[in-house]
């Protein structure tokens, strides 16, 4: 074995040790994951040594491997549809059994746990893997979860809100949480448990992490909508005021109208704050003004690095973001010739 036991230098040592013919390589690389199998390191090896012969198989091999993976997802899928079938005609217990028979199933598989080079998570979308990278500077290899543990688990805590088993569905959405930390929906049906259990600190702290993730509009919004009920809640009227109104330059929702006048309802006056008024309030509370400025500095940068490169569709999924939020010419001019190239 290598004299120096990092994984690095067990590497090192393996990739010395490749002949450059696939097929010699891969009986090389299966003997090296079982000679590792019990080192400290045995997972990290034994993952690694897989992914170096899965670049050593021919297309064929590749594509039946591809077939496979695929098909495990597709049953992954079915399972969630049947849930939320289930979910939609309200037969609760059904929906529960199947969610716990599938969590159970791949729970036990533990095919993605994390090791000590690597780590996995079911980012949805390449901006939630940035802003993630970007927040907490990993310092291992972020790796994809080929099973999408982060939908079980957002689904299987949906559901035990929904039979108000609150507790169990905290637990359930901190496990979506960790496969996606960078997930607004897991995240608010998770504040959503602190609010049904009366946790009224809880959930105004973890609608204020939300924000770091809040690329979209509507989940923004959303994050004020619940800064409102919180300060509703604390009897600081004029805040929640300011938070409603605000949301509504992000998104449109009913609520806002309903929720203001309750507001007028209960405290007998019509309280309509002027910016001063907002930005007091705001920086007393410590509440972000609008989307943070790491978003819009990634999406802008992102956005004309690849429209740059002539990658018009990676290009426009970055600018579309910032200019939901930003009022830019440059980038709506971006906008317009990236809209004008993907329609021929």
């Amino acid at each position: 074995m290598a004299e120096n036991n990092s994984f690095e230098a067990i590497m090192r040592e393996i990739s010395q040790g490749l002949s450059g013919d696939p097929e010699t390589d891969i009986k090389y690389l299966m003997d090296q994951g079982e000679k590792y199998k019990d080192h400290e390191f045995g997972k990290e090896v034994t993952r690694a040594c897989g992914r170096m012969m899965y670049e050593l198989l021919p297309d064929d091999r590749k594509e039946e491997l591809s077939k496979l993976i695929e098909k495990n997802d597709k049953g992954v899928d079915a399972a969630l549809e049947e849930i939320r079938f289930n979910i939609y005609k309200k037969d609760y217990d059904k929906a529960l059994k199947l969610a716990e028979s599938t969590i159970k199933e791949y729970e036990d598989a533990n095919m993605y746990a994390d090791d000590t080079v690597s780590e996995y998570h079911c980012f949805r979308e390449p901006m939630e893997k940035i802003l993630y990278s970007e927040y907490t500077h990993p310092t291992k290899d972020l790796r994809a979860a080929a099973i999408d543990y982060a939908e079980i688990y957002m689904l299987y805590g949906s559901l035990l809100i929904n039979v108000q088993r609150f507790a169990d569905a905290e637990k359930a959405l901190v496990k979506g949480m960790k496969w996606n930390p960078a997930s607004a929906a897991i995240a608010f049906e998770y504040a959503e448990t602190m609010k049904m259990q009366g946790k009224i600190d809880e959930f105004k702290d973890a609608t204020m992490e939300i924000f770091k993730y809040a690329f979209r509009t509507g989940d923004l919004a959303r994050c004020y909508r619940n800064l409102s009920y919180y300060f509703v809640e604390k009897k600081e009227y004029e805040t929640a005021v300011c938070c409603l109104l605000f949301s509504a330059q992000f998104e449109k929702s009913n609520m806002v109208q309903s929720e203001l006048y309750y507001i007028s309802q209960v405290t007998g006056k019509n309280i309509n704050p002027s910016g001063e008024d907002l930005e007091r309030c705001f920086k007393e509370h410590n509440i972000p003004f609008g989307p943070g400025k790491e978003i819009i500095q990634i999406a802008y940068t992102y956005g004309k690095h690849f429209y740059e490169e002539g990658n018009m569709q990676t290009a426009g999924y970055f600018l579309a973001i910032f200019t939901s939020f930003i009022n830019d010419p440059g980038a709506n001019k971006m906008m317009e010739d990236i809209k004008a190239k993907l329609e021929k």
